[in-house]
């Protein structure tokens, strides 16, 4: 009924709209919401990802961030085809990664003008490594199921990092990020991938690097290892952002089945200070069996 009041009492203008209805002030009313937030929506892209028509498994987080999304009051094209309903209409409610993208990418402009320097990876960095991984009432963040109604606790292939924090993002004091060199590094470790697929796609040979001797080398904020195979060691180039000296140290929540060792285990670091880390994750057995890393991986953190 509303909808409907409001399209027959606007006119469009070009850019100029003319409302022509009469309106008055009631009494104030405040909109409640009582249920626990976020929620992973049903309809989601989920991880993990994958390198090859295969799905075999990559060693690359994915989702990277969890960010608002559902029934968002947003900008709609008039000439909308695939809507009828909504055709002549210039907002509507809209659920998707369309919605959730502005979200981040405003975040990012903000971010971006507070450090004019950083480029875009030292700028994901900073969303991933403050991104909350608990709703607003300090819970484990939820996600919905495929069945109507259905929750369960979320994973990091359900959220990634977590639910994007925009005032934590502008202040990360330590950033993950890699290079070009970096990436090119990583497409020559991918088994699925010759030399010659990576110069055809890149114009770069791949080189020799000590520092990317496998996919899960590449200096990201998150570490994902689809298959270990006894034991692993994965290296990281951390950056110190703050404008001041600190002193970080690490503490690891390590996946069942996995003894993991970081070191150094803490330091004192100076502005602008970039350090090499290390992380060696061996898997144990339990009970005659070896552990299954890659179901229990999502539980697992590396904080500073």
């Amino acid at each position: 009924v509303i909808w409907s009041y409001y399209a027959e009492h606007t006119v469009y203008a070009g850019i100029a709209t003319v409302f022509g209805a009469a309106a008055s002030i009631a009494e104030g009313r405040v909109v409640t919401f009582t249920d626990a937030a976020p929620v992973v929506a049903r309809y989601s892209s989920r991880g993990p990802d994958v390198a090859d028509n295969a799905s075999t498994p990559a060693d690359v987080l994915k989702p990277d961030i969890l960010a608002p999304g559902d029934q968002v009051w947003a900008a709609w094209s008039a000439l909308r085809a695939n809507e009828p309903i909504l055709a002549g209409d210039h907002f509507a409610m809209v659920s998707g990664t369309s919605m959730a993208a502005p979200h981040v990418a405003g975040i990012a402009a903000l971010v971006k003008h507070r450090h004019p320097s950083w480029g875009p990876s030292a700028i994901a960095s900073a969303l991933s490594t403050t991104a909350r991984r608990h709703d607003d009432r300090g819970a484990a963040i939820m996600a919905e199921g495929f069945e109507t109604s259905s929750l369960r606790p979320g994973t990091a292939f359900d959220y990634g990092a977590g639910f994007v924090n925009p005032a934590g993002a502008l202040d990360p004091e330590l950033v993950i990020a890699p290079e070009d060199e970096d990436y090119i590094g990583f497409l020559c470790s991918l088994p699925q991938l010759s030399a010659d697929d990576v110069r055809s796609a890149t114009g770069a040979a791949c080189q020799p690097s000590p520092w990317l001797a496998s996919p899960a080398d590449l200096n990201l904020p998150s570490i994902t290892v689809a298959a270990l195979r006894r034991s692993l060691s994965v290296r990281r180039t951390v950056w110190n952002v703050a404008s001041k000296n600190e002193t970080y140290l690490c503490s690891v929540l390590p996946p069942a089945g996995v003894d993991v060792t970081v070191r150094p285990g803490g330091s004192k670091w100076r502005p602008g200070e970039r350090r090499r880390w290390w992380s060696s994750s061996q898997r144990h057995r339990r009970r005659g069996r070896s552990a299954s890393v890659r179901s229990f991986l999502p539980g697992a953190w590396i904080s500073w």
